[in-house]
């Protein structure tokens, strides 16, 4: 009997693993009314010419996101982009995870923390990182300590999962016609 309540208890621990960080968080996988969470914005804002537009698409797996257009640096502009506020961050994730597909170019993954929300400018702060595209539908890993980098050294160096406010994509800081799709993103 005594065997049997080991061999039980050890079968329990390996079955249901209590390390969180094994588990995925999705953020959005663009069901249920995405366009209330998700709003569209360009370098017009503040003077620039780039122009764009998001929309919700699907294919056979279902609906992704679709991120388009002309990214003008005319006017100190450069950009076009998709924000979408988060609350459900915790410390035990390690990054974001993606599902994406585009035309070649790079993109970029803007985050903004309890830290950068809040200050002058808040745009102007924010941890940043790259992913590349292809045009199938590829899954980008994006850790927190080491893929994104910092807009200003007076920021914090690292970010953790808890403090994560918002998340943006934008095709960003070069002329070029811009295609991104997302299917989805997750914490890891």
């Amino acid at each position: 009997m005594k065997y049997f309540l080991k061999i039980t208890s050890l079968l329990f621990v390996f079955a249901f693993p209590s390390n969180s960080q094994n588990i995925n968080k999705i953020i959005d996988d663009f069901t249920d009314n995405p366009e209330r969470r998700w709003q569209f914005y360009t370098d017009q804002v503040m003077g620039g010419v780039s122009v764009g537009r998001a929309s919700i698409r699907s294919d056979s797996e279902g609906p992704y996101v679709r991120l388009e257009g002309l990214v003008s640096t005319a006017n100190n502009g450069g950009f076009i982009q998709i924000r979408r506020n988060v609350s459900e961050g915790s410390s035990d994730f390690q990054g974001i995870i993606l599902k994406v597909r585009g035309n070649g170019e790079n993109y970029y993954i803007h985050v903004n923390t309890s830290e950068t929300i809040f200050l002058p400018q808040q745009y102007r702060y924010y941890y940043q990182a790259d992913f590349p595209t292809f045009e199938e539908w590829n899954e980008v890993k994006l850790p927190f300590l080491t893929a994104f980098k910092r807009s200003n050294p007076q920021m914090s160096k690292y970010f953790s999962g808890e403090t994560v406010r918002t998340i943006g994509f934008l095709a960003y800081g070069k002329d070029h016609n811009a295609l991104l799709e997302i299917k989805y993103l997750s914490f890891y």
